[in-house]
């Protein structure tokens, strides 16, 4: 069982950045039929999401979201030891988009740093690996970023682009006094039911052409429903058997924001209020690796919450690959909702 707790980490900080454009999702009745958007807007919950414009991408929106957190918590850059990055969307195949974040956010050389790829399930397994490193080595204070960008394409297929928003967010971990507490799992048998198949050394693209077609991702919604409302309750029975808590232990459970159909039907089987069920998709839609954190902020940002906040979260997606993880947070320490329309100038000199 891939599970674990750490006695010693504390988790000292959220921030979330979200471009400043907004695309609203009943802009497309013309595009799709009044009656099948109005049905897609009823069981995903999306409305209308912050989508980037052109130039802008998944680390234009974590950088301004770690200059923030770092500004805000009057943190010293040299006092990081290690920036992990998590995301679908780099800004290139080579180098790791960490390196180019290393630069923008004037981290010392001794700061390890790299990238991993991976989609909703991201922020529990980037804790999980952050706090295994604060924990192991001489690492004492890390920040991880999590977000995806899909990119500024207006001759996407409509139905691509109802769903998807796109965020970055900055966590700020450390050494402390705080517990969090992990179940993670994994399911390779399901790799094709959330994928794009073009692209890459597997299936290249061989005509510029059709390269958004080749590149289009796919997900099989069927297979992705049953897996999600089967394994992830699953999953949570057995946390709360394996750590001896229970849902009402938790002030709050944000879980990855895929479906709000979805999302009550999990709530239900594993005996959750709604309204311990923060909801943020209905704004933001989708944003992968980055909707637990945009959720907290947004929770943080709109209600009155206590002062110590003791969370249940789970992620679940492309992969496949889920999990479940507890940690508490100051809400002090969350900061409010970033919007921006920064980006790296320096990447489009000639």
């Amino acid at each position: 069982m891939a599970s674990a707790v750490f006695n010693n980490i504390s988790v000292a900080g959220i921030a979330c950045a979200v471009p400043t454009r907004v695309e609203r999702n009943l802009d497309y009745i013309n595009d799709v039929g009044e009656d099948e958007m109005r049905k897609f807007i009823e069981t995903t919950g999306v409305e209308y999401r912050y989508c980037v414009s052109d130039k802008q991408t998944t680390s234009d929106l974590c950088f301004v979201a770690a200059e923030n957190l770092i500004t805000e918590k009057e943190i010293e850059k040299e006092s990081i030891d290690a920036l992990i990055f998590i995301t679908q969307t780099p800004d290139y195949i080579q180098p790791a988009t960490s390196h180019v974040l290393h630069k923008r956010l004037g981290f010392r050389k001794d700061c390890m740093v790299f990238d991993i790829n991976l989609g909703c399930s991201g922020y529990v397994y980037g804790l999980y690996l952050a706090s295994t490193m604060l924990q192991a080595g001489n690492i004492k204070r890390l920040l991880f970023l999590a977000g995806d960008a899909w990119g500024y394409n207006p001759e996407a297929y409509i139905k691509d682009k109802l769903i998807f928003g796109d965020a970055g967010t900055a966590t700020l971990l450390e050494r402390g006094d705080t517990k969090l507490e992990f179940l993670l799992k994994s399911n390779g048998e399901g790799y094709t039911s959330l994928i794009t198949p073009g692209g890459n050394l597997r299936n290249p693209v061989k005509d510029i052409q059709n390269y958004y077609g080749e590149t289009k991702f796919h997900m099989d919604g069927t297979e992705v429903f049953e897996f999600t409302i089967t394994e992830v309750p699953r999953t949570f029975k057995e946390f709360f058997k394996f750590y001896e808590t229970e849902i009402s232990d938790y002030d709050y459970c944000v879980f990855h924001q895929a479906n709000l159909f979805m999302l009550k039907h999990i709530a239900k089987k594993i005996k959750l209020p709604l309204e311990k069920m923060p909801v943020s998709m209905d704004r933001y839609g989708n944003t992968s690796s980055a909707s637990i954190p945009l959720g907290i902020v947004d929770l943080c940002e709109r209600e009155s919450v206590p002062e110590n906040i003791k969370f249940i979260t789970s992620g679940f997606g492309i992969g496949l690959s889920w999990g479940v993880a507890s940690f508490e947070i100051e809400s002090k320490n969350v900061l409010p909702m970033i919007y921006t329309d920064d980006y790296f100038k320096e990447a489009y000199r000639g």
